[in-house]
């Protein structure tokens, strides 16, 4: 039998607010509940086992919103072509962002502010890998060993 003790750390932490490089995880075309496309992006936080998602709608009645966006993720991820749509090429890319926080039901998220051009990512430090311990895994990673049940 296992010896359980109760483990109410969450292995998470708040990103904090303020400029980070960003790591593309994963980024997926989708469609939004409003019937437009759209795409679903997840971003590793330099040092942090915790994720930032952001979402980019498409929106055909308000191209030039969705144009900006568009330009300042191309703009921020300088090893991504400017307009290539190929998802996969994007993942394990790094640019930058700033990371604001907001309130939802008495809880505080970090969500993206805005990307940050490469041109003004000097001053932030390169990408550092946030050691990959088990619970920055979990969320993304299928259990591979056997359990003791």
């Amino acid at each position: 039998m296992w010896n359980y003790k109760r483990d109410d750390t969450s292995g998470y932490q708040i990103i904090p607010e303020g400029k980070h490089r960003i790591r593309i995880k994963s980024a997926e075309k989708a469609v939004s509940k409003s019937g437009k496309d759209m795409l679903v992006l997840q971003f590793g936080v330099s040092g942090y086992s915790s994720l930032l998602y952001h979402y980019i709608v498409f929106m055909p009645d308000r191209p030039e919103i969705t144009n900006r966006m568009l330009t300042q993720f191309f703009d921020s991820f300088k090893d991504i072509k400017d307009g290539d749509f190929n998802t996969q090429n994007w993942i394990g890319k790094v640019g930058a962002c700033t990371v604001k926080h907001e309130e939802y039901n008495g809880n505080t998220s970090a969500k993206i502010g805005y990307f940050i051009h490469a041109d003004k990512q000097a001053d932030l430090p390169p990408w550092k890998d946030n050691g990959t311990s088990a619970s920055a895994n979990m969320a993304t990673e299928p259990v591979t060993e056997d359990l003791p049940f």
